[in-house]
């Protein structure tokens, strides 16, 4: 990171220059900030370049192309003038050392830190080997560290073919047969954790990468592409799709360092700078936000015509990236307020703006309905008929909050995954309506606000008063796991929409989709909803409403999205059939033994490796219901809750890192669980 020359602009576009921060094949790079916004990147075309009719034409169709590229570990495109006199180009920047400036530095990275930087650049790959891209230009100065991971630092923005030439920026790290392409991408990957291991250039630091990694680098460093593994392949090899391990301390600390210093550059440009982490370059919530802004824009421009036909053209955009809600305020029943507003960014135990609870619960008369973690683990919420909403700090047994005296007798509740907001239906009392109306309420704890949603429907406070229609129930809750989106399914209308889609940035509707009753809902990654009626589990892209995938055969409305994979479980009439729902195919079944006739699946959920459903019936002897709870593991499909001593629960719900589980049990008590033993405890409640 050098000072401005003399001769640099001080700003391009919205955002104003602080620093250079290097130079690439075709552009200059300076860090910038706009409008209290994130930092960027912004890639300037050298001078040389900016007055070639090849170039020009040749660098818009690489920055359009990169407009749906994006994902955790992808720093994604912001903002662009590709018709101005010098063209330039707007990345997110994060902010941390390139992996090349860290290890000059510092010198090379030790073993604990080769592999998570080796999972999430793989990741990043990956992603844009699925989105149809390659990258092109992998290289150390390529890889931007952060205080939680490694992103890209664009989509691959260097690689420019020109007069039917291509040509690769950085030779010592591109494949030998040449050109772009996935396999040229593994191949720069593999040099690149070389360098990072060795401090040298290109593959010649093999010997240096550590043993329980050298294998699967030097099958990428293969001469022939077709032996090569491909990205996804070494996602998978290398544990994933998950999050990386933390850093070593001594890298963490580097990488602080570095991002202090660039956060002073920034001056106070800087205190709008993203936190750490993968997401801040584009991925995670700001990436989901982008590609929905990035494909209206695509529709609505005809742009997505143009890509299609190839052409090279250069064009004039508006791309403004997603403002930062304002800081402070609270949230009113309409839903507006921003990010800031709806989510605080404190953990459950910091303390609640609700006030305490008034009385103990009586155990034999709460009734429960379901139950969640938070996404630190700290605190359980749980629904019921008796006491509504509870929050319970469940390692030291106590109740910490019951934002609402009352909730949907079907309702259950759900975590944002950042914070410690709580979602659930409420019912609502309305003039001129008979009854109640269910309502779906967001709880933010820390701050004591609660916002209402509607879902695809309008309301009264936008009508003067007055129902403009019958109202429409509540029937489900979720969020997106990068915490971008709300989704509120309500009762059907003819001809209309049932989920209805909320951006929790700006609070404002982002779209519906699912035009037909929905039983049931589930986030299917940032992208997709999950919905389930008659039989069919039907997956809705949440940025065009297509429904592109359909799995048939499912008994009852329960069903269970498999974490960070392209599958499910749903039930049949034997059991589960555990699916891919790309393709449809049967990746396994799990059947509990002695399953009565009558039963009915009363839940199923899938985490850490594991399916847990159970079924009620309603054929016991002596005239009472019995809950009938089933674990089984995914790997080896054995029923692990077929002993001595397991809990039979009828909901529950697993810890984020496995501590333990929570469930309600046959005799509708709320209990802790041993996950290895499955034996419960003593009542919560």
């Amino acid at each position: 990171m050098l000072p401005l020359h003399p001769h640099d602009p001080p700003s391009v576009g919205p955002y104003r220059l602080h620093r250079r921060l290097g130079e690439e094949a075709f552009t200059r790079v300076y860090l910038g900030s706009g409008g209290g916004g994130d930092p960027v990147a912004v890639k300037v075309a050298r001078s040389g370049h900016a007055t070639d009719p090849d170039f020009r034409a040749a660098f818009a169709q690489r920055v359009v192309s990169a407009l749906d590229a994006t994902g955790p570990h992808v720093c994604a495109v912001w903002n662009a003038d590709l018709e101005g006199a010098v063209p330039w180009v707007a990345v997110a920047r994060p902010l941390g050392p390139s992996l090349a400036h860290l290890v000059r530095e510092h010198g090379p990275l030790s073993a604990d830190a080769l592999v998570p930087l080796a999972l999430a650049l793989a990741q990043g790959l990956a992603d844009l080997h699925a989105s149809d891209r390659a990258h092109g230009s992998l290289w150390p100065d390529g890889v931007l560290l952060t205080r939680e991971s490694a992103v890209l630092a664009d989509p691959g923005l260097e690689w420019l073919a020109r007069d039917g030439a291509e040509r690769a920026p950085h030779p010592a790290f591109a494949a030998p047969e040449g050109g772009a392409g996935p396999a040229a991408d593994v191949l720069s990957w593999a040099a690149t954790l070389c360098f990072a291991a060795s401090g040298v250039e290109g593959p010649r630091g093999l010997p240096r990468i550590p043993l329980q990694l050298r294998g699967l680098v030097d099958a990428c460093l293969k001469r022939h592409p077709a032996l090569r593994p491909s990205a996804a392949d070494l996602v998978r090899m290398l544990g994933g799709p998950a999050a990386p391990d933390p850093w070593p301390p001594e890298v963490r600390a580097a990488i602080e360092a570095t991002a202090a210093r660039q956060r002073s550059a920034l001056g106070p440009d800087g205190e709008g700078a993203p936190g750490p982490g993968a997401r801040d370059g584009g991925g995670g919530a700001d990436g989901a936000r982008a590609r929905r802004r990035r494909g209206r824009l695509l529709a609505a421009t005809g742009l997505a015509l143009a890509l299609v036909a190839g052409s090279a053209a250069a064009w004039a955009y508006d791309w403004p990236r997603d403002a930062p809600a304002e800081e402070g305020g609270g949230n009113d029943a309409g839903g507006g307020g921003g990010a800031e507003g709806l989510i605080t960014d404190a953990g459950c135990l910091d303390g609640t703006g609700y006030p305490a609870p008034e009385s103990e619960p009586d155990g034999a008369g709460a009734h429960p309905i379901g139950l969640a973690f938070s996404p630190d683990g700290d605190a359980l919420a749980v629904t019921t008929l008796g006491y509504g909403l509870m929050v319970w700090d469940w390692r030291e047994r106590e109740e910490i909050a019951r934002p609402s005296g009352t909730v949907d007798y079907a309702s259950d509740p759900v975590f944002a995954p950042t914070g410690c907001a709580v979602a659930a239906s409420v019912p609502v009392e309305y003039e001129a309506v008979d009854g109640t109306v269910s309502v779906a309420h967001v709880f933010d704890l820390p701050s004591g606000t609660t916002t209402e949603h509607l879902g695809p429907q309008v309301g009264p406070e936008e009508t003067g008063g007055v129902w403009p229609t019958r109202p429409r129930d509540a029937r489900d809750i979720a969020f997106s796991p990068d915490g971008d989106l709300l989704a509120v399914a309500v009762t059907a209308d003819l001809g209309e929409d049932s989920v209805g889609l909320v951006d929790l940035t700006t609070g404002e509707a982002a779209g519906s989709v699912a035009p037909h009753q929905v039983a049931e809902m589930e986030f299917a990654g940032p992208d997709r909803v999950a919905t389930v009626q008659s039989g069919v589990v039907s997956l809705w892209d949440v940025d065009t409403g297509e429904e592109p995938y359909t799995v048939r055969g499912a008994v009852s409305s329960r069903f269970a999205v498999v974490p960070g994979r392209e599958e499910l479980v749903h039930d049949d009439r034997r059991g589960l059939v555990w699916v891919d729902y790309t393709t449809r195919a049967a990746l396994g079944s799990f059947e509990p033994a002695g399953l009565p006739d009558d039963a009915s699946l009363v839940d199923v959920t899938v985490g850490r490796g594991r399916v847990y459903a159970s079924w009620e019936s309603y054929a016991d002897a002596e005239g009472a219901n019995r809950a009938m709870g089933h674990v089984w593991d995914m790997a080896s499909g054995e029923d692990l809750a077929d002993r001595d001593g397991a809990v039979d629960f009828r909901r529950i719900a697993v810890h984020p890192e496995g501590e333990v589980l929570a469930a309600v049990t046959a005799d509708r008590r709320v209990v802790i669980v041993d996950p290895e033993t499955l034996e419960p405890g003593d009542p919560l409640f």
